[in-house]
């Protein structure tokens, strides 16, 4: 999925900080351009079933950050002189803008293909906890043709080496449904916990910071 989303915030991450660069998922729906304010869709409504799916939205979000929250590993390592290696900054810091943002955001149109994005992504009980989630709620989310973007506007490793790392990202979310005329904003900062399994760098843990 091709990442967008230019926002920055300053001071809100550990440094060294990268910010605004490729971090959000592919807009299928029109986005709203100001945080915490209320946008009206560009598109005149369609008659859809109709539920109070905002609320649903946002606790789906907090349930599947807070997944992953009592799965967080060590932020430092005491025998190091710097708990970041420069080899692996990269890799950590990439791995995890896109798979924060495949994992959190989905849309009613895609949702199965939203679904594998999160085996491929996240493991252990992190994967299954996200998984359990939205095979859960998904009808309500078809039904409601509900669409969740999120954006990394500012991340920064603060714990990286050969097998595992560690990341600081503030994320923006933007919901929209058919229950609700006005796109829902929210803003929030999360650390991400990975693991390298088979070669690839994968979410182990998140919780809310």
């Amino acid at each position: 999925m091709t990442r967008t989303g230019q926002d920055s915030e300053q001071g809100t991450v550990a440094s060294p900080v990268e910010e605004g660069r490729g971090g959000g998922r592919r807009s299928r729906h029109a986005a709203p351009e100001a945080e915490g304010s209320s946008v009206h869709d560009a598109a005149p409504r369609r008659r859809r079933p109709s539920l109070p799916l905002v609320p649903v939205l946002a606790v789906l979000l907090v349930a599947l950050v807070a997944a992953g929250v009592w799965l967080a590993l060590p932020l430092f390592r005491g025998d190091t002189d710097s708990p970041v290696r420069t080899d692996t900054y990269v890799e950590v810091l990439q791995a995890a803008r896109s798979g924060v943002v495949d994992l959190t955001s989905f849309d009613a149109v895609t949702i199965d293909d939203d679904i594998e994005q999160v085996r491929r992504v996240a493991t252990g009980d992190l994967r299954d906890e996200s998984l359990a989630q939205l095979q859960d709620r998904r009808q309500e989310l078809v039904d409601a043709q509900a669409v969740v973007q999120t954006e990394v506007v500012g991340a920064g490793v603060v714990a990286a080496d050969e097998d595992s790392g560690t990341v600081l990202l503030v994320l923006q979310s933007t919901q929209q449904s058919t229950a609700s005329p006005q796109a829902q904003v929210l803003r929030y900062r999360i650390q991400v916990e990975l693991v390298r399994e088979d070669g690839r760098w994968v979410l182990s843990g998140i919780q809310g910071r």
